[in-house]
């Protein structure tokens, strides 16, 4: 569930990217649903929100422990299903902004709702699994023995 989540994430991200810098040119925004969305050709160079504008190299670093660890939290602990998928999501968005930092020097995004900043599939599958994970946390994520274990026998 992992791999297969990041591997979703990365290669969806890539994609929207490659059609939205082939499709549209630099700040122009086409209606989709105006006046609520549109797709916006936009390049980030700082990080989430455009916040450390023309510093987005800090970020690879910290990418790097981030997937590091992740990788390592994957086969050292073995989690839930559901906390593969979640991370599996945080790493496939992690490295899908990481390579367009490493190749660009910036982020492309696309996705335009006006009242928030634009943003791409990486930061969307980055931001649910944050929120997953802190859900998680706050309510408690609940083992449960696999379905068609064997019970214990009768004394």
């Amino acid at each position: 569930m992992f791999w297969r989540a990041a591997i979703a994430v990365f290669l969806l991200d890539q994609l929207t990217k490659l059609w939205a810098t082939a499709s549209l040119t630099l700040d122009q925004s086409v209606p989709v649903l105006p006046p609520y969305f549109y797709f916006t050709l936009t390049h980030n160079t700082g990080i989430a929100f455009g916040l450390l504008e023309g510093r987005g190299w800090l970020t690879i670093p910290l990418t790097l422990c981030v997937a590091g660890g992740l990788i390592w939290y994957h086969y050292r602990h073995k989690p839930l299903r559901v906390v593969q998928l979640l991370t599996g999501l945080l790493l496939g968005g992690a490295l899908g902004n990481f390579i367009d930092r490493l190749r660009l020097g910036y982020v492309v995004d696309m996705f335009d709702f006006v009242v928030w900043p634009v943003f791409n599939v990486a930061d969307m599958a980055i931001t649910c699994s944050l929120l997953g994970l802190m859900a998680l946390q706050f309510f408690g994520a609940r083992e449960t023995e696999p379905v068609g274990a064997a019970e214990e026998p009768p004394r």
